[in-house]
């Protein structure tokens, strides 16, 4: 069989929530700093201040509810909420949907979730003119009206696929970020609708396996609270080894596209924020390597539609994986604590059943909103 050029390298870096306004200036001074580009899943119900939270009707019919509050009570912090994602949008990231309230969707139907994406919208096309005299960017209302590519369910919780997949392509959404699978997964179309899923992954040093977000490894390291401080550093060092073994599992295998999702939030001191620093500063590094948005993403697979077979399949020439060893892990290659070595080779990372898949996503259960998936 003749081999396929090989492909890029995707490392997808994104964000759900949206709410601080000092997080927003960070990761877009880091992106700047490090020449990459964020995805960031938005919540609605911070762009409405606590006064005007009655706009905005769950899907259960409640007015001015929500498992993460709204967006304060300062006209001011909304200006400067509003302004860094329009200098986002400027900079190259990508705004995606993160629906509103941050409930658990398990068990909507197409109506419940067709009202969850029509106040988005409304929410997202209005709320400039609402709180801002400044004059509206151009673009904007077009951009919520029609141009938000991709979703990600709070909680991961997406119950009838059916219902939630009907009402992507009622409202213009081409993937989802949704569902999880295995780390050497390359993109396919389920009804229509791209699935950019997380990865499965090895918790570095241990026979845990986890989700490739944030919260989940916040969850299997200190069991969904701050662990004590002496702790943190260890906690980013794990993650960035884990998350390397991921990068390079796939970089010397078949490519699948990297999925690596946090939040604005500082669990355990920042480690996890720190770990996607330096995640993305190594593989900044690597040859073929695009650290960039969903949207890049999802144009370069409508292009190479004809190709994922032999993507899946690792039908291309691939890069000879470095030796194995110490030496090949010091603190200025991997940016780690001396003592945090890593191989270069990479390491196999688990391959779960669809049956094994189904069962990790049934248990997306929703927790306190302190608890879970911090907006």
């Amino acid at each position: 069989m003749a081999k396929v050029p090989t492909p890029p390298q995707f490392v997808l870096l994104a964000f759900d929530g949206s709410n601080e306004v000092e997080f927003w200036k960070a990761t877009r001074q880091f992106a700047a700093s490090a020449e990459v580009r964020f995805t960031y899943f938005i919540s609605g119900v911070f762009f409405l201040l606590d006064a005007d939270k009655n706009i905005y009707v769950d899907p259960a019919g409640r007015n001015g509810k929500s498992n993460i509050g709204f967006g304060g009570a300062s006209l001011d912090v909304m200006k400067q909420r509003l302004e860094q994602v329009r200098l986002a949008m400027k900079e190259g990231h990508e705004i995606g949907s993160h629906a509103n309230g941050h409930f658990d969707g398990r068990d909507y139907t197409f109506g419940q979730w067709n009202k969850e994406f029509q106040q988005f919208t409304s929410i997202m096309s209005e709320t400039w003119q609402r709180y801002n005299k400044a004059a509206e960017p151009a673009g904007w209302k077009n951009y919520f009206a029609k141009e938000v590519s991709g979703f990600r369910a709070p909680y991961l919780s997406v119950g009838d696929r059916k219902a939630l997949w009907k009402t992507l392509k009622e409202h213009g959404i081409d993937y989802d970020t949704s569902l999880v699978n295995n780390t050497g997964y390359w993109p396919r179309q389920i009804d229509g609708v791209w699935n950019f899923p997380l990865a499965t992954i090895n918790v570095a040093g241990t026979p845990k396996n986890t989700l490739s977000m944030d919260y989940n490894f916040y969850v299997a390291q200190s069991g969904g609270k701050d662990g004590p401080k002496e702790k943190f550093k260890e906690y980013e060092d794990q993650m960035v080894q884990s998350y390397v073994q991921y990068f390079n599992n796939n970089y010397f295998g078949n490519r699948a596209p990297v999925h690596i999702g946090h939040h604005f939030s500082q669990m355990n001191g920042g480690a996890y924020w720190k770990a996607m620093q330096r995640i993305a500063r190594y593989v900044r590094k690597k040859p073929d390597v695009i650290c960039g948005t969903y949207k890049e993403l999802l144009s370069f697979i409508e292009k190479n539609k004809h190709r994922l077979g032999d993507y899946q399949a690792g039908n291309f020439d691939k890069p000879a994986a470095a030796p194995s060893g110490p030496a090949m892990a010091s603190r200025s290659r991997l940016e780690m604590a001396p003592k945090s070595r890593l191989a270069m080779a990479p390491k196999k990372m688990p391959e779960l059943s669809q049956k094994q898949l189904d069962r990790i996503q049934a248990k997306k259960k929703p927790r306190k909103a302190s608890g879970c998936c911090p907006g």
